[in-house]
């Protein structure tokens, strides 16, 4: 286990997720952190977040008896429009571009599932004290 994940690290690390069978392992504070690559759809696969081995999407919801924190730091975070895009374009054309974007509500969600790797990295690399267990990739 290595405090601090150097640059040649991160390399083997982006290297692995790449991979159509990939699983990656830290750890934070006690909790072991897993990416696992999982079908989507039959031609689509995604990066899932494991902590413990275990998910629950009530994790991420502050409002949850089951909120767990480090899902901030490690879920994705994704921002979502309440009204469809032609509601939207209906509006501008009424209200204006400005307006809209400024009072037209917007949900904000946590979500274990990343599109590909260059996110999870770029988001990853900021976490302090995040450390690579050693002896899961297939080297």
């Amino acid at each position: 286990m290595n405090q601090n994940i150097s640059k040649e690290q991160w390399v083997k690390i982006a290297d692995e997720l790449h991979r159509q069978f990939c699983y990656v392992q830290f750890q934070y504070q006690g909790t072991i952190i897993s990416i696992v690559r999982e079908r989507a759809s039959e031609s689509k696969t995604h990066l899932v977040v494991y902590f413990n081995r275990k998910i629950n999407f009530g994790w991420g919801h502050a409002e949850s008896e089951n909120y767990n924190p480090l899902t901030s730091l490690f879920w994705r975070s994704r921002t979502k429009s309440v009204f469809s895009k032609s509601q939207i374009a209906d509006a501008e054309k009424q209200l204006g571009k400005r307006y809209v974007q400024r009072h037209m509500q917007k949900i904000t969600f946590l979500t274990p599932v990343f599109p590909n790797s260059t996110p999870l990295i770029r988001q990853y690399k900021k976490i302090q004290g995040l450390a690579l267990l050693e002896g899961n990739n297939n080297d």
